[in-house]
């Protein structure tokens, strides 16, 4: 029986088995959308649409670079893996999730043990107090000592709590019922739970709807862009309870179950570790800066001995770069996976044995993630600029892969535009690099549209940063896609040692718009290597981002006039005004001390190269701003700006969103408006359906302003 089948089959044995609360027995009966599709995979040849993107079946969060954690889980035995399998369902405007288990050995049929709804946003902390910015928490489970049960976090009534599931009969054992949110989870080596609540943020926001009664004095905690509302402040500390694998017995955790959990300092290292990866019999691999007062000094691997001798590996493999490694054969080997190559764009794993030099056992371009050592092998998670993220076995010794799980067998059957890797050099030297995507069914005779997509390019292809630009339908809708990497931030070039805190770094970043214009000269080099292809049509450049990549659009808007045709943005500019005020005084305070000069102060110099305010009349193009509620106020000052000089702008706003927008209908929405947007400024194309008509009605009325022709 496939895996998709064994689904279905399995949903209703899960409604049998869980507890009754809505989120747990209603999710398999609405979540049919995680296993109700063509589940052989077969090649129809059609195009990637915005359906087949936003249905995609996630193994964690896509971020579009590595993971700071595994979703993967290996089981004590190291047999089986387990993970949150998840998928969007826009109709529901919500997440269907299974937790699932497969053969750490063989591709064989996954077991499943739990569905449910939901996905567990992260809190940050932001200039010391709590947020998010929409991204979701890596949901990876947790094997008891004995490998009988499975605990992982459920959303229940708004609330993260921590479920644990029997393996063997695929039944919820029991689900927590804490006030506050449940952060961390784990178990102790006798096999009871540990989980961690934040009872402290309950009385934290308890005490600022206290302090409303007499109205809030305006200070730092103010994220006016966000909320007319105090933030709390970060971190928050988090209270362990301990209970047993049963659900009994629960009370706060024991001194001695907390230091289970806790990381024991290794004192025989020296200033400068990064990382210190021990194995049993006293060997630590360590990871050193050179220069430890410096933030761009390289890195060095070092072996540190159980007598306390140290060694350094001097070879050319072992500077700089490594982002994990492993111990295997009884410490015989370490195992390391660096980044390197053009602008580090390749992953590279190595093979060491302490005697010779490392040897090369895997070098590739795709991106390999999350991985978890199994014996002598690697299980991770693998993608491809044209492949959606699956599960991997790597040999220690030849870098062979296997697939062990394809969570989206039918996407090998739809049609991608073809896509080469492409590598230049930015007008400082740094090396960069970018995706060009170009459609399958088209003629050489005629010169198509670009659209630069950014600003990570590692790995499937997705949306860019944010994944709102949907890569692979833009290409079967005509376009040519650039889907470009940000180059390195540009204190990484300062090598004198003279960069030693992130306020160092922000600041020679900042000053004369350094890094700025080191990212604008990357982004027009890449478009002009582009051009130099053949086959574009320069008079027809649309522009994308979010976050960063809006500040890179505005840059390029600004001091490369003219150059592009269309933009889509999704989030604010960056405006003399609205930054520092509806960004907050904290974060005012962080852009002076950066360079940025107060409000107080004559900003006509400074912003001069940047502000779409200061610059509206060197460009006159359409602009279409997708922002979530609470970030909106930073667009306002640019968008009344462009509309009071009769600028083609739309503005959109979501609610209930943040920085990242993760609501499946806002995010299926956004996807198709951007298609339309670019089709009709750059194509002159319509969507004939009528529920669009007074869509282009405006974008119609806006192009007669100029003598526009869509």
């Amino acid at each position: 029986m496939n895996f998709f089948a064994l689904l279905a089959t399995c949903a209703g044995i899960i409604v049998a088995a869980s507890h009754a609360e809505a989120t747990a027995t209603e999710a398999p009966l609405v979540c049919r959308n995680l296993i109700d599709d063509d589940a052989n995979g077969h090649a129809d040849n059609r195009g990637v649409t915005t359906t087949d993107l936003i249905g995609l079946r996630d193994i964690g969060p896509n971020f579009g670079t590595d993971l700071p954690k595994s979703p993967l889980a290996l089981s004590p035995d190291g047999k089986h893996v387990a993970f949150v399998l998840s998928r969007a369902d826009p109709a529901l405007n919500d997440y269907c999730q299974a937790l699932v288990t497969i053969d750490a050995q063989n591709q064989r049929s996954l077991e499943i043990l739990d569905m449910t709804r939901g996905v567990i946003d992260d809190v940050q902390s932001i200039r010391g107090f709590r947020t998010t910015n929409g991204t979701s928490i890596i949901n990876n489970p947790h094997w008891s000592p004995d490998g009988q049960y499975l605990a992982y976090l459920v959303l229940v009534s708004g609330i993260p709590q921590a479920r644990v599931i029997s393996v063997d009969s695929a039944s919820v054992v029991f689900t927590t019922t804490s006030e506050t949110a449940v952060r961390e989870i784990g178990w102790t080596s006798g096999g009871r739970l540990l989980f961690g609540n934040e009872p402290e943020a309950a009385r934290l926001e308890a005490d600022i709807d206290q302090r409303g009664h007499a109205g809030f004095l305006y200070d730092d905690s103010f994220v006016p862009n966000r909320a007319a509302r105090p933030s709390i402040p970060a971190p928050i500390p988090i209270r362990f309870q301990s209970l047993t694998a049963s659900g009994e017995d629960l009370r706060l955790a024991t001194i001695e179950e907390m230091s289970e959990r806790a990381e024991r300092p290794d004192d025989r290292t020296s200033k400068g570790l990064l990382r210190s990866v021990p194995e049993s019999r006293g060997l630590a691999a360590q990871l050193v800066r050179r220069d430890w007062t410096s933030l761009s000094s390289p890195t060095d691997l070092w072996i540190q001995h159980a007598d306390g001798r140290r060694e350094r590996c001097n070879d050319p493999a072992c500077a700089s770069g490594i982002q994990n490694m492993w111990w295997i054969e009884g410490a015989k080997r370490l195992l390391f996976l660096r980044r390197a190559g053009w602008g580090n764009s390749e992953l590279q794993f190595y093979s060491w044995d302490m005697k010779s030099a490392p040897k090369a056992i895997l070098k590739t371009e795709d991106l390999i993630t999350g991985c978890q050592l199994a014996s002598d092998m690697l299980i991770c998670l693998h993608e491809a600029s044209n492949q959606p993220r699956r599960i991997v076995r790597i040999n220690s010794d030849s870098g062979a892969r296997t697939i062990l799980f394809d969570p989206n067998p039918s996407f090998r059957g739809l049609r991608v535009g073809g896509v080469k890797r492409l590598r230049w050099k930015n007008s400082i030297g740094i090396e960069c690099f970018g995706d060009l995507v170009l459609p399958q069914r088209h003629s050489n005779q005629s010169k198509i549209p670009l659209i630069v997509v950014q600003y990570l390019t590692r790995g499937f292809l997705r949306g860019g940063v944010g994944d709102e630009y949907p890569i692979f339908p833009l290409a079967e809708q005509g376009f040519a896609v650039l889907s470009l990497q940000r180059p390195a931030d540009y204190y990484m070039t300062i090598k004198d040692g003279s960069i030693r805190t992130a306020l160092d770094a922000r600041t020679i970043n900042q000053r004369d718009w350094n890094d700025r214009r080191s990212v604008h000269s990357a982004l027009m080099n890449g478009i002009a290597l582009v051009e130099s292809r053949g086959g574009i049509d320069t008079g027809r450049i649309g522009i994308t981002g979010l976050s960063d990549g809006v500040s890179t659009v505005q840059f390029a808007l600004v001091n490369a006039p003219g150059r592009f045709a269309a933009a889509s943005i999704s989030t604010g500019f960056q405006e003399p005004k609205s930054t520092q005020i509806y960004g907050g005084s904290a974060w005012a305070k962080q852009l002076i001390a950066m360079g940025y000069p107060s409000l107080s102060d004559d900003q006509t110099h400074f912003w001069s190269t940047t502000s779409i305010e200061r610059n509206v009349d060197k460009f006159n193009l359409p602009i279409l701003m997708q922002v979530s509620d609470n970030e909106y106020l930073m667009a306002m000052e640019s968008y009344g700006i462009l509309k009071a000089n009769n600028r083609p702008t739309e503005l959109y706003i979501f609610p209930n969103e943040n920085h990242i927008k993760t609501g499946p209908a806002h995010r299926f929405a956004i996807y198709e408006r951007n298609i339309d947007w670019f089709k009709f400024w750059l194509k002159h194309e319509e969507d004939p359906s009528a529920k669009k008509k007074s869509t282009y009605d405006r974008w119609r009325a806006m192009a007669a302003q100029k003598n526009w022709a869509p």
